[in-house]
């Protein structure tokens, strides 16, 4: 089975309602040593995806999706830098995305049940886009994992995303829990607060002082 991976960038155009989007996509074999979500974006981050891309400019958002309804997996506890947020959003409203020296988008998500989009990794690049002014996620760099032939991700790849914790929510309800690799390894577990990231920005958006 393949992972397919796709980076999305906004095209800026006129007028805007067009949503003019950049589409490029990767295929990645999972196997035994490539066999998370995180395995496969390592692979494209280390240049190390043999396998041909394909690139497609879109005029439209296939979806319309705000960025107040993803779902996060961090509380407000987990955003440790509030410095770093500010700085980003001096970047996004210079005409800049947050992507890594690789050209990799910071924001990467995944789509689970519900119709719902999940941020695994990005969160505070994903609060810099909001503050800057950003509502919906064809106005911001992100990427996207999913399994070849199937809409949604499975739990199992969810719990992933829980490191060390994985085992303590398996067969549990995965959307009750958040992970905060700040505190100490017995507290990193903890229970949701936040139900989306429109909730996460407004418990911090008081203490983001760029504009």
């Amino acid at each position: 089975m393949n992972r397919i991976i796709k980076l999305i960038l906004p095209k800026n155009t006129f007028p805007s309602y067009q949503h003019t989007i950049c589409v490029t996509t990767y295929l990645v074999s999972i196997t035994n040593s490539c066999s998370t979500i995180y395995d496969a974006v390592d692979l494209l981050k280390n240049k190390k995806i043999a396998y041909a891309k394909r690139e497609k400019i879109k005029h439209y958002a296939e979806e319309i999706i705000e960025l107040r309804n993803v779902l996060n997996i961090h509380n407000d506890s987990g955003i440790k830098d509030i410095t770093q947020i500010e700085s980003m959003v001096r970047k996004i409203q210079s005409g800049e995305h947050i992507v890594s020296a690789e050209g990799i988008p910071n924001v990467k998500l995944v789509k689970v049940n519900h119709n719902q989009w999940l941020l695994f990794d990005g969160h505070h690049s994903m609060l810099a886009y909001m503050h800057a002014g950003k509502k919906y996620l064809h106005e911001v760099a992100y990427l996207t994992v999913q399994n070849e032939g199937v809409k949604n991700v499975a739990d199992d790849d969810i719990a992933v995303f829980f490191g060390p914790h994985a085992n303590k929510i398996r067969g549990k309800d995965w959307r009750s829990y958040v992970i905060n690799w700040q505190a100490p390894r017995n507290k990193q577990l903890c229970p949701r607060i936040h139900k989306n990231m429109g909730e996460l920005y407004d418990a911090l958006s008081a203490k983001i002082t760029a504009y």
